[in-house]
């Protein structure tokens, strides 16, 4: 074997002993001739494509390109192909773990978000469609049809804000209060609900209480902007309604919430043009979040699917794998308030 090859072979061996998720039999278990091929092209093909002055066996420039490899990995076609530059590159840094701990740090980041692209791309391989659900086109459609009235209704503002902002029931505890009052509370008080909270410019959703809240206690509280249009129909609700500050926004419990977004969408829908059969579709938050998810992988990019389903997965408080498995990768939905399949 020639010195690369003997370096992928050593480091690929050294990783695998520090993956703690690998049984004992597979410790030592060495990559393939065919692997090595591929690996050792995979690297002298970056090597010259980047115009490296520095020999290839002398791991420092992968270091000091960083950047311009990052970059062309980036502008690779596929995830598929950006695994296998990363996997060699990986492999190459494991020769030496104390040397390059930071830098296998930064590769592995890269190579973290790259593993949910490909998710995503298999996904939308598959050309997802689910003929029991609305897709999001249809979603606006009964946005716009709920929104017509003399006043702005409960249910359209519960509506509007998960289309943009897509948590769980808990969006039926909202208090509604200025900043103002907010600051003046005892934290043991705030700590016990959930905040639409109304400064001098801007209106944030800040909660604590909800269904993952225990996997994110060092993040606590979980605020999100409210930003426009969501922004300006809750300043009009809360003036048409009159809603004083410290009172709640809808007064509803979490399981109020299910019977009350599914008694709407059951009388709406029936009214809408889809494509889908779903004159029968009772909307829930857990439904609501699928539509949405959904169309981030039909209709953008796998980066742009990526970044989305990330955004979502920060607002709701859902790990991203538990997005890809539980609401995109067939058709189970987890139940809104309970789930023995995930934190969701």
């Amino acid at each position: 074997m020639t010195d690369l090859e003997n370096l992928i072979q050593h480091g690929k061996m050294e990783q695998n002993k520090n993956n703690p998720k690998l049984v004992s039999k597979d410790l030592d278990k060495k990559l393939s001739p065919l692997t090595i091929k591929q690996y050792t092209t995979t690297i002298n093909k970056l090597h010259r494509e980047l115009n490296i002055q520095k020999e290839i066996t002398n791991l420092l420039w992968l270091e000091e390109n960083k950047v311009d490899i990052k970059t062309f990995i980036e502008n690779l076609n596929t995830p598929n192909t950006r695994k296998t530059y990363l996997s060699v590159i990986i492999a190459l840094l494991n020769n030496d773990v104390d040397k390059f701990e930071y830098l296998i740090k930064y590769y592995a980041d890269i190579s973290s978000k790259n593993y949910d692209n490909i998710k995503i791309q298999t996904i939308k391989d598959k050309s997802i469609k689910d003929d029991k659900i609305l897709d999001l086109n249809d979603y606006d459609k009964f946005l716009s049809l709920l929104s017509k009235g003399a006043q702005i209704s409960k249910e359209y503002i519960i509506f509007l804000i998960l289309r943009y902002y897509p948590i769980r029931n808990e969006i039926g505890t909202f208090i509604y209060i200025k900043n103002t009052d907010f600051t003046k509370l005892d934290k043991s008080i705030i700590k016990e609900h959930n905040w639409i909270v109304e400064k001098s410019k801007t209106i944030e959703m800040v909660r604590y209480k909800f269904k993952t809240a225990i996997y994110y206690a060092d993040k606590l509280p979980y605020v999100s902007i409210i930003e426009p249009p969501v922004k300006n129909v809750i300043k009009k609700y809360i003036k048409d309604k009159n809603i004083q500050s410290n009172t709640p926004l809808f007064g509803l419990t979490e399981n109020q919430v299910s019977h009350r977004l599914a008694h709407t969408s059951n009388m709406i829908l029936p009214h809408i043009d889809t494509n889908n059969d779903v004159t029968d579709i009772k909307l829930s938050t857990s439904l609501i979040f699928k539509i949405l998810a959904c169309d981030a992988v039909k209709n953008n990019s796998t980066d742009e699917a990526r970044q989305i389903i990330t955004r979502y997965s920060k607002i709701r408080g859902t790990k991203i794998n538990e997005i890809l498995a539980y609401y995109l990768n067939g058709n189970k939905i987890c139940d809104d308030n309970s789930s023995v399949i995930s934190d969701d």
